[in-house]
């Protein structure tokens, strides 16, 4: 699990991260991100990360265990992705029933796309 303070929780966070923030899409997965920089006045210094499976994905247990797929990519690289920004993953319809080493090069190659991989 990734820490507390790491977690995008807060309807509001996830409403201005969809507002204000740039989407990249993926085969797998969309990823939104809207980092500091963007932010008037309100300076984050660390990351967060938010995850949204549509019931469109499936039923209660597919949605559940396409949250932790996604959630153990972002743990495995979370140093590398570039603080002062919130992100949030969301999973689309084709993403079930895919290997994890998939999603997670499907994942990579949104940070990277966004500019928030710094490496590792």
């Amino acid at each position: 699990m990734l820490p507390r303070r790491c977690r995008l929780r807060r309807s509001k966070d996830f409403s201005l991260v969809y507002r204000q923030g740039k989407a990249f899409a993926g085969r797998y997965v969309v990823l939104y991100r809207f980092c500091a920089n963007q932010r008037s006045g309100k300076v984050n210094k660390g990351k967060r990360i938010g995850f949204s499976v549509s019931s469109k994905v499936g039923k209660a247990v597919i949605r559940n265990r396409v949250k932790r797929i996604l959630r153990a990519v972002c743990r495995g690289h979370f140093a590398a992705i570039k603080d002062g920004c919130d992100i949030i993953l969301i999973a689309r319809k084709k993403i079930k029933g895919i290997p994890f080493y998939q999603v997670e090069q499907d994942v990579i190659r949104l940070f990277k796309k966004s500019g928030l991989w710094t490496g590792g």
